[in-house]
């Protein structure tokens, strides 16, 4: 699978892959190890606001660090902040440690993915670029979904055996460190890509194309940031069910995920990126529109799943026809950039959805569907045009 692309392109996405058990298992798990520790839906709400907002500061920064730094060290330098960081969320002694917890998760997020993205995209060719975009986001989903059904049925299985709830939670998170044991070996094993220019010239055009991709991702953020984090909760108040029936649900999504993204490069190449990431992302908006009406736990789980999949699955085709729009010292600032406008628009999304979520379990998805629908005409309009 992995064959054509160059022994550093290989470990990097091998070690991603990895490392994503990990990655989704968290954030699956956050919301019911923050409800065994005491903490309702606003405070909820508050950790992920400052996690989003911190990592909005830091995908601001990304750029810049990787550009005095390189991709590798700023990519280590993000991984030992995201080690530190879930430590101090495992240990959680008092609410401060758990607070600073999130901001070195947020660090971790703001300096890793636009790196990443940048990395990945100068260790393959550019025609490979959308493939090997769409195997890194397969791999890592496809592993996703491992941790989820773990985070399901571990927490059940260690109260079976006498810990209490707060204690079972607390060591089933503790699993979330592992994510660095893949990751940070592995970047010590790569070899850094030399960027020639350390300065990005910031001219009139460059500050255009990095906008017309930023405001659509700032109303996806938006948008998300109101509904996602509050799914595991939702499913459990909607509908009464347990951890372990709720797993399910995000395990299907991650396998269904990772599956189909290994087709979407063909799909690419057949209508053009353009035409796929915005019929994908239509289509999950009006699944949105008529989520809130579902009566049962399963229907509700398959339409959530299948939105997953639409809304998700052109993600990496979004980085990758982006980076092809810049050249090697823009990508990982342009890419900063683009995140830090979703990020902190979705952490205004977690506060105004624990609101939301208190008042209504209908409004959040509503106000979600508007935000969706003009992010994806918009992209489309600013687009089209490139449609290759």
């Amino acid at each position: 699978m992995l064959s054509k692309y160059g022994r550093d392109a290989k470990i990097l996405i091998g070690a991603n892959a990895l490392g994503q058990t990990f990655l989704w298992f968290s954030f699956f798990i956050m919301p019911f190890y923050l409800t065994a520790l005491g903490y309702n839906e606003k405070e909820m709400g508050a950790f992920f606001s400052t996690q989003t907002t911190v990592g909005g500061l830091f995908f601001l920064l990304a750029g810049y660090v990787s550009l005095r730094l390189g991709y590798r060290k700023t990519l280590l330098l993000s991984a030992f902040a995201g080690l530190m960081g879930r430590i101090l969320q495992v240990l959680a002694p008092n609410t401060f440690i758990l607070f600073l917890g999130f901001v070195l998760v947020g660090v971790n997020m703001g300096l890793r993915q636009p790196n990443y993205n940048a990395y990945l995209s100068e260790l393959v060719p550019g025609e490979m670029r959308h493939e090997a975009f769409s195997k890194s986001f397969g791999l890592g989903t496809l592993f996703n979904s491992l941790g989820v059904l773990i985070a399901g049925f571990l927490p059940g299985y260690l109260m079976g055996l006498s810990f209490t709830e707060e204690t079972a939670y607390r060591i089933t998170f503790s699993l979330s460190i592992l994510q660095f044991v893949f990751v940070i070996p592995a970047l010590l094993l790569v070899r850094d890509v030399e960027v020639k220019e350390r300065k990005i010239k910031w001219e009139k055009d460059l500050v255009i194309k990095i906008l017309k991709f930023s405001l659509p991702s700032a109303l996806i953020g938006l948008g998300a940031g109101i509904t996602i984090p509050f799914m595991s909760i939702y499913f459990k108040k909607r509908f009464g069910e347990t951890l372990q029936a709720i797993s399910w649900v995000f395990f299907f999504q991650q396998l269904a995920m990772g599956l189909g993204s290994f087709g979407l490069p063909e799909l690419v190449k057949r209508y053009g990126p353009v035409r796929v990431i915005t019929s994908f992302q239509g289509l999950a908006t009006l699944l949105f529109v008529v989520f809130p009406s579902l009566e049962t736990f399963a229907l509700a789980g398959a339409v959530y799943v299948l939105r997953a999949i639409l809304m998700n699955i052109i993600w990496p085709i979004n980085d990758s026809f982006m980076m092809g729009f810049f050249r090697a010292e823009e990508k990982a600032t342009a890419n900063g950039i683009r995140q830090a406008f979703s990020t902190f628009m979705r952490g205004i999304g977690n506060s105004i959805g624990g609101t939301l979520f208190a008042v209504s379990l209908a409004y959040p998805f509503y106000a979600t569907a508007v935000l969706y629908a003009v992010a994806t005409v918009m992209f489309y309009a600013l687009f089209i045009k490139h449609n290759e």
